[in-house]
């Protein structure tokens, strides 16, 4: 299996803040166990810190992937921004959920679908106080599945993401009631990643099998 190393890939500041979705809104796909899931070995690095203006790109580490897939130049660079919008989209999830309702403004910014209608679901519950997160969303393992074939402007295509997560490091619990940690350990889930005129939006957000 490949790897692609981490190092960092350039975005414009405003997009440089993180999120990701709790379990229970995610949609359940593709839980056969003869799915063709690889089994990654990398974790996600922590966010850059950004202190440039507006007027100059930040940096954003782009996580550490594995992948069976001979990419050439032009799917490694479609993978350097689609690992970035994923990594931006779960860090700022999880800011949110934790009480940072502003966070939630930026969504559109690097999500869409039925992946952004999740999450300003969420969202919204959190900061009415009709639901109460606590704990981190964090990605365990990274794999890159699939790279769509990118039209002749590179201006359109896909990237789908396998990785893993502990469903047990949080709980999205129902204001008035007792938090109860996720039955379901570790899993594997899958994002779907599309360029959508030079941007990269995460915009399906599935599980793909209960283990990993």
């Amino acid at each position: 299996m490949r790897t692609g190393s981490s190092r960092p890939y350039r975005l414009p500041s405003q997009v440089c803040v993180a999120v990701f979705s709790a379990l229970s809104l995610v949609s359940v796909v593709g839980c056969a166990d003869n799915s063709p899931v690889a089994a990654p070995t990398s974790t996600l690095p922590a966010q850059q810190p950004d202190g440039s203006s507006s007027d100059n790109p930040a940096e954003v580490a782009i996580p550490d992937y594995e992948t069976d897939l001979d990419l050439d130049k032009e799917e490694k660079k479609a993978v350097e921004g689609a690992l970035a919008a994923f990594d931006n989209f779960i860090q700022a999830v999880n800011e949110a959920y934790s009480g940072k309702s502003e966070v939630a403004d930026d969504f559109p910014k690097f999500a869409s679908g039925d992946a952004l209608e999740s999450i300003q679901t969420e969202a919204r519950s959190v900061a009415a106080d009709e639901a109460i997160f606590e704990g981190q969303i964090e990605p365990l393992k990274v794999e890159v599945f699939e790279v769509t074939k990118l039209d002749e402007t590179a201006k359109s295509g896909s990237v789908l993401v396998n990785f893993c997560v502990d469903t047990s490091r949080w709980t999205m619990t129902p204001a008035g009631q007792s938090p109860t940690l996720n039955p379901d350990g570790e899993v594997t889930m899958q994002h779907t990643i599309q360029l959508d005129d030079e941007s990269w939006k995460v915009d399906q957000q599935t599980l793909w099998e209960r283990r990993c």
